[in-house]
């Protein structure tokens, strides 16, 4: 029990120093936009774009790791992310000194897996809002449309009359596009990280219109109908697969749960397993299915969602 305690309170040091990590960045960046501005003269809207976290990441791994946290809606930079990652991966020598190799690792990755799980759980809650508001967007993109102004001043004049989540999503790309950016680019570069293919269509839409001209207002109204044709089956598919959700999700989370409550009331049982030959070959088959079988379980779940 000692040991688990210790390593608790190693998960809220380092817990801590994630938190100074963040802060100091924060503070520092917000320094240099001072600085900038001072320089520059600039007002609100270049304050609020130097603000924006970097959005193209090079590195794979990173890149996944800051859409995933994007998602959910927290402005972070990928240098952040990094900082946050390499305390993360101090961590693990620590926790594995203090529960040994099967529990240290297996306790790492079940944290890592329930972060994933918060995580991606936050990012669809918050992509299922922008859903329901985005047919009431694009119906305020219409109208100010119809009074002759262009797509980029429809967007932010809707925009500003737009509840959370969708305002800032929408008002970053007013931003964006008012230091050049091209709003097809920007509509496209959200898309992939919110994973919103009506926002792609919109995209689309908008090259096509720049390339060639037509009428904008008919492909927007006609993708109001389709995403609420597409939410109406979501809501009845929902409804018929929540026995089915609940079921996996407990499937999952069972397992992990006795394995916590085994180790916390005699942490010798694993340790003489481990010590086996044979034991130490089931304690990681069991972890790997385990893993695996989230992660099939979460697919199937995420299935659901995609099809909203």
């Amino acid at each position: 029990m000692g040991l688990v305690l210790l390593f608790l309170l190693a998960l809220l040091l380092a817990a801590g120093a994630i938190f100074l990590f963040v802060r100091a960045g924060q503070r520092e960046r917000h320094e240099d936009v001072q600085l900038r501005l001072r320089a520059m003269g600039g007002g609100e809207d270049a304050a609020a774009l130097i603000a924006e976290p970097q959005r193209q990441v090079r590195n794979p791994l990173l890149r996944w790791i800051c859409h995933l946290i994007w998602r959910t809606g927290v402005e972070i930079e990928a240098e952040t992310v990094a900082r946050s990652l390499l305390v993360l991966v101090l961590v693990v020598p620590v926790a594995v000194m203090t529960l040994g190799w099967f529990g240290g690792v297996s306790t790492v990755a079940f944290v890592l897996v329930f972060l994933w799980g918060w995580l991606s759980r936050k990012a669809a809650q918050r992509r299922a809002k922008i859903l329901e508001q985005f047919p009431g967007f694009l119906e305020g993109t219409i109208r100010v449309l119809a009074a002759g102004n262009t797509l980029e001043e429809s967007v932010m004049a809707a925009a500003r009359e737009s509840p959370d989540p969708i305002k800032p999503l929408f008002m970053s790309v007013g931003r964006q596009v008012r230091l050049g950016a091209p709003i097809e680019g920007v509509l496209m570069e959200l898309a992939e990280i919110h994973r919103l293919r009506d926002l792609k269509v919109m995209a689309l839409a908008a090259s096509i219109n720049r390339k060639y001209g037509g009428s904008l207002r008919s492909v927007l109204r006609s993708l109001i109908q389709a995403v609420r044709s597409r939410d109406s089956a979501a809501r009845e598919l929902r409804a018929l697969t929540a026995e089915t959700r609940f079921s996996a999700l407990v499937l999952a989370l069972i397992p992990m749960a006795l394995m916590v409550f085994v180790f916390i009331q005699n942490p010798a049982y694993y340790q003489q397993m481990w010590a086996d030959g044979t034991g130490r070959i089931l304690l990681i088959g069991a972890v790997t299915l385990q893993l695996i079988g989230v992660v099939i379980i979460y697919r199937m779940m995420r299935s659901v969602e995609d099809a909203e």
